[in-house]
């Protein structure tokens, strides 16, 4: 039986691109999150280095032309694969739009001041929010500093920190 070829696998799963194609997918995101932060479009792209074929193809959703200048959409529902820790463990999920990757960035954020800064409140506006994955299960967020310093110190020290996988 012959496998079909699932068309434009970024809007499906990110697990089914090659490492080639998740480069040039992450690289279209990092061209939207410069457009977010008010950078022209061809500045955006010649920064990152891709085309703007390339990042037009990944990310034609979550842009528009206003005046003639590609900008950003409010939100978009684009796929994201990143790192939460729940249950006391470090896991990988993948969350679609920009709320959702937003929520896990300031996430990450208290987890790092509670770490850095040991801000023991840090975590606290967390304790009721639940992420939902792009298959529609629902991950809760650890809080528990406890939990969370234990998985720290299983860690190796990375050369640096990524939320999203590569």
């Amino acid at each position: 039986m012959k496998r079909r070829k699932v068309r434009e696998p970024w809007k499906r799963d990110l697990d089914l691109l090659t490492s080639r194609l998740i480069s040039k997918y992450f690289d279209s995101l990092e061209v939207l999150g410069l457009l977010r932060r008010g950078v022209e479009f061809k500045k955006a792209i010649k920064q990152v280095g891709i085309t703007a074929s390339t990042a037009k193809k990944y990310i034609d959703t979550a842009i528009k032309i206003k005046g003639g200048q590609i900008v950003p959409k409010a939100t978009d529902n684009l796929l994201r694969k990143m790192r939460i820790y729940e249950n006391g463990k470090e896991t990988w999920i993948q969350v679609r739009g920009l709320r959702n990757a937003s929520v896990i960035g300031r996430y990450h954020s208290a987890v790092g001041r509670l770490i850095d800064r040991n801000e023991k409140n840090a975590l606290e506006i967390f304790k009721k929010i639940t992420i939902t994955d792009d298959k529609g299960r629902r991950h809760r967020l650890e809080t528990n500093r406890k939990k969370i310093f234990e998985i720290f110190d299983r860690k190796t020290e990375p050369e640096f920190f990524e939320i999203y996988s590569r």
